[in-house]
């Protein structure tokens, strides 16, 4: 794999975004976990696969299943664990009835040694090796585990238990005190419990860009997507690309968390919007919604103009309108004496919701006196990422 080594972002040289390394030893049948590095101290970058890689020396008398369970974040997906040593190859199988077990035992647990209770937005994968093995002391073995995070970037909590299977029936209910024999004793030694993992949404969108906070926000929540990048699973957000008034459409919807239905009836017909795919809710279905919510109005000749870049004024005011119709109360009334510094060259419409959104902070980081100061031209991508994550913001609990 080539490395990513432009300036000012994360370089990575594996096959995926992420690598999580833990030695293991097990000795007397308890399991060591000595060594547990995230990306050997480095922040991963936006690639969609994560890799566990872990060695282990394991004695055993008889053939036994190597089992591994990892709580991971829901919009995480497993696809596939191996294990590799000098002597020893296999695959590991998912299992959902020892994730069953997991999700009802483990998170019923007081939280203590060896457990951390129930995690919101996380779930549980379980898997054992499809053969049974028989392991010598000093034996060692890899087991890389390949995730696909879907672009969910964002700050987690990993926890991996180990244990061990039966060799005839891995899924005996009998046996399922074992699968999670790595988390047992007053010194449990073969789990971790919330290890701390950061992945970056985008590959273009480091801590150092500009609105990262914004866009690595609504990157982690899957309400903006970027583009591909390259065939490494690399995503790219182009922060400084207009954004069209389709995709603002798109864009405030996903961030009100209302609901878009294929099924719906058009509340308008906005003559340029086109033929409506019946597989894509995009554009009609998200410009459909707005319209319904008030958020946007499209223009006196019936069209709505959606492949056209959205001015800063415009997405201003629609995000104003969306908060007075489904948020009455959070918009603070603007004082006679404020004096307003942003949006005065524009309509009186847009003006006067400027006027509201900046006294309600929702121009803030936007940088109103220089590249943002003027409200008539499109506004970016980082920028529409700032603006709805500051509204985010102010709805939020």
């Amino acid at each position: 794999m080539n490395a990513r080594t432009k300036p000012g972002k994360f370089v990575a040289v594996l096959v995926c975004a992420s690598a999580l390394i833990a030695s293991v030893l097990i000795l007397g049948g308890c399991v060591d976990i000595v060594v547990f590095q995230v990306n050997g101290g480095v922040a991963a970058g936006s690639q969609h696969l994560i890799t566990l890689d872990a060695s282990a020396t394991v004695p055993s008398e008889s053939p036994v299943r190597a089992v591994i369970a990892l709580r991971i974040p829901s919009a995480w997906e497993v696809k596939s664990v191996t294990l590799a040593g000098p002597t020893v190859t296999d695959t590991f199988q998912g299992s959902s009835v020892i994730a069953g077990v997991y999700a009802a035992e483990w998170e019923a647990e007081p939280v203590g040694i060896g457990h951390n209770g129930h995690k919101d937005g996380y779930k549980w994968w379980a898997g054992y090796t499809a053969g049974a093995h028989v392991w010598t002391l000093g034996q060692s073995g890899r087991v890389p585990i390949i995730i696909d995070t879907h672009g969910r970037g964002g700050s987690y909590l990993l926890d991996l238990v180990t244990g061990v299977a039966g060799s005839d029936d891995p899924e005996d209910l009998a046996d399922k005190s074992l699968w999670q024999i790595g988390s047992a004793g007053l010194r449990p030694s073969g789990v971790r419990l919330d290890e701390v993992i950061t992945l970056y949404c985008f590959a273009d969108v480091a801590p150092q860009t500009q609105y990262f906070e914004a866009i690595q926000g609504m990157g982690a929540k899957g309400l903006i997507e970027g583009y591909p990048s390259g065939s490494e699973g690399y995503r790219d957000f182009r922060p400084g690309n207009p954004v069209l008034r389709a995709q603002f459409a798109k864009m405030i919807v996903g961030a009100l968390g209302l609901g878009v239905d294929e099924a719906m009836t058009p509340p308008v017909n906005l003559r340029d919007l086109g033929t409506d795919v019946p597989t894509n809710l995009y554009p009609h279905e998200y410009v459909w919604t707005a319209y319904a919510n008030n958020i946007i109005k499209g223009y006196s000749d019936g069209t709505f103009r959606p492949y056209v870049g959205i001015s800063r004024g415009h997405a201003v005011t629609m995000t104003v309108r969306a908060l007075q119709r489904l948020y009455p109360g959070v918009l603070q009334p603007v004082p006679s004496t404020y004096v307003q510094t942003w949006g005065k060259d524009l309509l009186p419409e847009h003006s006067a919701n400027a006027r509201i959104a900046h006294h309600n902070g929702l121009l803030a980081g936007l940088p109103l006196t220089t590249t943002a100061a003027n409200g008539n031209a499109p506004m970016s991508r980082g920028e529409v990422a700032q603006l709805l994550w500051n509204m985010m913001g102010l709805i939020s609990p």
